[in-house]
């Protein structure tokens, strides 16, 4: 067991950079985490370690040494999660990540029936608009918005979502409905943006692919922001369709160029999770849920 330790060690030592964040993390001194380290490089005759004053690299060793150590206490894991299974009801902390708005249009309604469903799990909800490591920090569970690139999660997907242009009737009536993409140009628009670089919005004109490029005095990173905008008459907005559904029902919000559908048409919204957290029964039990009440719509 103390060779299972020294490896749990050295996998953190790698993955948080630095034997001060890893002695952070243990509540130790990094001098603790160093000599912890020197001794396992003892008790394997190689230096996984090249030092500097600044930071420590991996030599070719400690790279091969990783890989092996964090897969064995993967697989250890998912050992212990599966016997758990046989016997124990879902229980624990549970730390889910998710974009703002989707927390709080999706999950904090439903979070109160899955509470009293599942008394024993601890809810920790944190909510960001960006692209952060999603499992920095014991993380179980991300929902994240788009196409999915690192193939070394497991997703599943919980809901599809549609963009709508639209703007509030105020808006439309003072300065005309454009009837065209390209006539946005002549109007204001306001943007979801978290990142820098240059705006456009791509349409369907009858098969034909038009990026139109859009000149914004307002960007936001929040898609409540986003809305309220358009409701206050500020100018026209690209946004999700769940977002406004309420609004387009009472026509504070109109839709307009549907005669040329966004592209792209849809974008998935996906529960992310690490491959040693997917029998968690924790996790597979909020995801069934949320899978379930969502309907994927």
């Amino acid at each position: 067991m103390k060779e299972i330790s020294e490896m749990e060690l050295f996998v953190k030592v790698v993955e948080e950079g630095s034997f001060s964040s890893t002695a952070r993390y243990f509540g130790v001194t990094p001098s603790s985490i160093s000599k912890q380290v020197s001794q396992l490089e003892t008790h394997l005759c190689v230096r996984l370690f090249q030092r500097t004053t600044r930071k420590q690299k991996l030599t070719e060793a400690g790279e091969i040494y990783y890989q092996h150590a964090k897969r064995i206490i993967e697989d250890i894991l998912t050992a212990k999660l599966a016997v758990s299974q046989l016997s124990n009801s879902p229980s624990g902390n549970l730390h889910i990540t998710a974009e703002v708005d989707f927390a709080l249009a999706f999950i904090e309604p439903l979070l109160p029936d899955f509470l009293q469903l599942y008394p024993d799990i601890n809810i920790r909800i944190t909510m960001s608009a960006g692209l952060a490591d999603i499992f920095d920090g014991g993380i179980d569970l991300a929902i994240r918005m788009g196409h999915l690139e690192d193939s070394s999660m497991i997703a599943r997907k919980l809901m599809t979502s549609h963009s709508v242009i639209c703007a509030s009737p105020q808006y439309l009536k003072q300065f005309g409905i454009p009837q065209r993409p390209d006539e946005l140009a002549q109007h204001n628009c306001i943007s979801f943006k978290t990142q820098s670089g240059e705006i456009t919005w791509n349409f369907d004109d009858s098969g034909d692919i038009k990026c139109i490029p859009i000149k914004c005095r307002t960007n936001v990173n929040s898609l409540t922001f986003l809305r309220n905008l358009a409701m206050a008459n500020t100018g026209i907005v690209m946004i999700p369709s769940w977002m406004i559904s309420e609004q387009l029902k009472l026509g504070q919000l109109v839709p307009i160029l549907k005669s040329f559908p966004m592209l792209p048409r849809s974008t998935p919204i996906h529960a992310v999770y690490a491959h040693n957290r997917h029998l968690a029964p924790k996790v597979r039990v909020f995801v069934d849920f949320m899978v379930d009440r969502l309907g994927l719509k």
